[in-house]
């Protein structure tokens, strides 16, 4: 099998190939006039879609093969079935494969690096001619053959347009939606990268005030103090962990800034999230039902921080219907606030642990094939960014209820200068 398709790869093999399944394919005809022995077959326009998607193949060998092909069987099947014998139905099918094969090849070689449209023109065109001669040689000059060579070649033409740019379309189409389902779990990724380097640059201002402390620390208890002398090696140990994170935050940073736009509209922001959140639940065999609604076209500037406050709120909600139930991601404008929320079924929050979440490594899940603990970063992580744009967050929860969380942002804080929302 692998000597077969390793045969294959050679174009003129191929050529011949197609041109014997052409030959075939040629006996598949119709004869919707009443001139003696003229057909209209299908090989035509197969050949034609045949060489329009595969522009490479050698012509003259393919369409001579398939000229051989067509008119030995089409005189032989006449034979047969005892209608006529056999130069009565190979010589009329070799006037018009012959002209047609020649003219193809001819106008083909002139057009290569053309558009495609114009190639189906000079197809359509050379259609015409190669069953105009047809006719003639048949002894049918008149007006009305003239014609219905006419409309024979623009119906095949037809057909092969149309298929053509069909698989055309369908083609960017699937190139799109696989374009899309990239860029969607690009913009992923980046929003993870930069919820991280976010959460490393507070981790420096927290470094700072240790350095800053430990350092005053030592002025206070004297250079020759030895508790002095240990604040003073914590500022320097500090210091030195603060500028390793600083060379971390630079580098993400500098990652980022190759992929980040300088804004997104909140809408597009919600179909990304809903085709990562909907591939996630295929692919891990869960249950739960995802519904977005976005209700505002205001163009985001920080979009990344919307990624992370939104994903992290709905990994939670995930982990929370244990693989059913259901989750639903809005997003209104309010006034001079956008709110969001995510909504979810699953087991809830209880009253007296809920105070307790925003703080960082609170966490009630753990991996049940290690039994360790989550991080328990991620809600500490959205309030600090939901600070951060100067919003607010607000928990209902109760357990058996399911939970919602409702984030509100300033507007202004999220738009860029000088875009407002689209109305």
């Amino acid at each position: 099998m692998e000597r077969i398709l390793e045969l294959l790869k050679n174009q003129k093999l191929r050529a011949v190939c197609y041109g014997l399944l052409l030959g075939l394919v040629c006996q598949l005809h119709l004869a919707p006039f009443a001139y003696y022995s003229y057909v209209v077959s299908l090989g035509t326009p197969v050949l034609n879609i045949l060489l329009l998607f595969q522009p490479q193949l050698p012509v003259p060998l393919l369409t001579g093969v398939m000229t051989g092909g067509a008119c030995l069987l089409r005189g032989f099947l006449g034979l047969q079935a005892g209608a006529a014998d056999f130069w009565e139905m190979a010589v009329p099918a070799l006037y018009y494969y012959v002209s047609y094969s020649i003219l193809l090849s001819l106008s083909l070689s002139k057009m290569r690096g053309h558009s495609k449209a114009r190639q189906m023109t000079a197809m359509i065109i050379c259609d015409f001619l190669a069953n105009g001669l047809q006719l003639t040689l048949m002894g049918h000059p008149e007006a009305m053959a003239v014609w219905d060579a006419a409309l024979v070649s623009l119906v095949r033409g037809t057909l092969v347009w149309l298929l053509y740019w069909m698989c055309s379309w369908e083609q960017l189409y699937i190139r799109k939606k696989e374009h899309q389902q990239h860029y969607a779990q690009l913009c992923g990724l980046v929003s993870d990268i930069y919820a991280e380097a976010f959460y490393l640059k507070k981790s420096m201002g927290d470094i700072n005030r240790l350095t800053s402390r430990s350092h005053q620390l030592y002025e206070e208890l004297g250079a020759e103090n030895q508790q002095g002398q240990a604040a003073l090696e914590i500022a320097r140990e500090a210091h030195e962990v603060r500028k390793d994170y600083q060379r971390i935050v630079q580098g993400i940073s500098s990652l980022v800034s190759q992929y980040e736009q300088e804004s997104m509209r909140l809408s597009y922001i919600f179909q990304i999230i809903e085709d990562n959140v909907r591939r996630q639940i295929q692919e891990q065999g869960l249950r739960t039902e995802f519904k977005s609604r976005c209700r505002t076209e205001l163009k985001v500037g920080p979009y990344c921080d919307i990624f992370t406050i939104v994903n992290n709120l709905i990994s939670n909600s995930l982990d929370a219907c244990a693989g059913e139930g259901r989750i639903e991601l809005a997003a209104e404008r309010q006034g001079e606030e956008i709110c969001l929320t995510v909504q979810d079924s699953g087991c809830g929050i209880a009253a007296d642990t809920q105070e307790y979440i925003w703080g960082a490594g609170f966490s009630t899940k753990y991996s049940p094939e290690t039994g360790e603990m989550s991080a328990g970063i991620g809600l500490c992580h959205v309030k600090n960014v939901v600070e951060h744009l100067q919003g607010r967050i607000n928990l209902k929860s109760a357990p058996g209820e399911g939970t919602t969380f409702a984030v509100w942002l300033p507007a202004e804080k999220l738009q860029k200068p000088g875009e407002g929302e689209k109305r």
